[in-house]
């Protein structure tokens, strides 16, 4: 496993992100535990959760951070894994309505260090925006809460890059380093604009992977499998995966799928691997979030952390 340092930060992590979207709910406790505990043999020491992960499919509320506590608690790990939560989700009904006032996210992390069973998250995200909040107040709430030793350092999910800017403008004007990481939707996959269910997320496109390039701030991103898109089991005359469909299905794609099969073959590895290794491969540090359902999944993303694509390579297979 390849690791990469995180810039702004005394973060070593794995180039593979464990995602535990799923976990404690429609990935029972036991089969989490078993993943979790493959993913830390084979090198993995970096974990992505959310607060309000998998409130959509159990009745209880945060399982999968309880969950994730337990398996901390129970194998002793802490201190190896680079902890990664997010809070500051709007209530699923009310999802226009932002939750980045401070007494939300007081209230959110004080729930995710009771749940996972820590004195201090690692890496802290902001689930989403709110652009009604202004930059300055967002920072210097996140930086009492760097102060208080709850969090070390924290980052934004689903933000533009307009306002990642004037986050990062206002934290260099007071010294700090500000927002060390962004994490947005993206995989070698080009989403197509219906398939986006919830208009709060925040795709890669070219302005934003510019933005990258340029400061080299680290990108952390989910949907980074494109559901399995790249896996080759997915074509444009079987549209049984209704998902996929909505999401992936178009001749850019399937373009691309052509040059990943073909890299694959080169290379002697699949279609998974040279996908992931794609994002693991750009100029500017990047650590893709895996969701993994067996054992045989997580081996051949795991494959992709040791797999380095040339620039060539890179921009052959984002053609078209």
């Amino acid at each position: 496993m390849r690791y990469g340092h995180i810039p702004n930060t005394e973060l070593e992590a794995a180039r593979i992100c464990f995602g535990t979207a799923g976990v404690g709910a429609s990935i029972s406790e036991a089969d989490a535990f078993t993943l979790l505990d493959a993913y830390c043999e084979r090198g993995g020491n970096f974990i992505d959760t959310a607060s309000v992960y998998s409130d959509w499919e159990s009745d209880v509320k945060s399982v999968t951070e309880k969950t994730l506590g337990k398996w901390l608690k129970s194998r002793g790990q802490r201190s190896s894994i680079i902890l990664a939560t997010k809070g500051g989700h709007p209530a699923r009904d009310k999802m226009s309505m932002g939750r980045l006032t401070r007494e939300d996210i007081a209230f959110d992390l004080d729930h995710s260090l009771l749940n996972l069973g820590t004195d201090v998250i690692d890496l802290y995200w902001l689930h989403r925006d709110d652009i009604s909040r202004p930059v300055e107040d967002i920072i210097d709430m996140l930086e009492e809460h760097v102060r208080a030793g709850c969090i070390r350092y924290y980052a934004c999910s689903n933000w533009t890059v307009e306002r990642i800017e004037a986050a990062r403008q206002y934290a260099a004007s007071i010294g700090k380093s500000g927002f060390v990481a962004n994490q947005m939707q993206w995989s070698l996959a080009v989403v197509n604009p219906e398939g986006i269910a919830d208009p709060t997320t925040v795709q890669m496109d070219g302005r934003m992977l510019d933005y990258h390039i340029s400061t080299g701030l680290a990108a952390i991103p989910y949907t980074s499998q494109a559901q399995g898109f790249f896996s080759g089991k997915y074509r444009p005359e079987e549209r049984t995966k209704v998902s996929v469909v909505n999401m992936f299905y178009n001749e850019v794609n399937f373009g691309r799928l052509a040059r990943v099969q073909e890299t694959a073959k080169q290379l002697g590895c699949s279609g998974t691997e040279v996908a992931l290794a794609y994002l693991t491969s750009q100029s500017f540090p990047a650590f893709p979030i895996i969701g993994c359902r067996t054992s045989q999944q997580l081996e051949e993303s795991l494959k992709a952390g040791d797999l380095q694509l040339d620039s060539a390579a890179v921009c052959y297979l984002r053609e078209g």
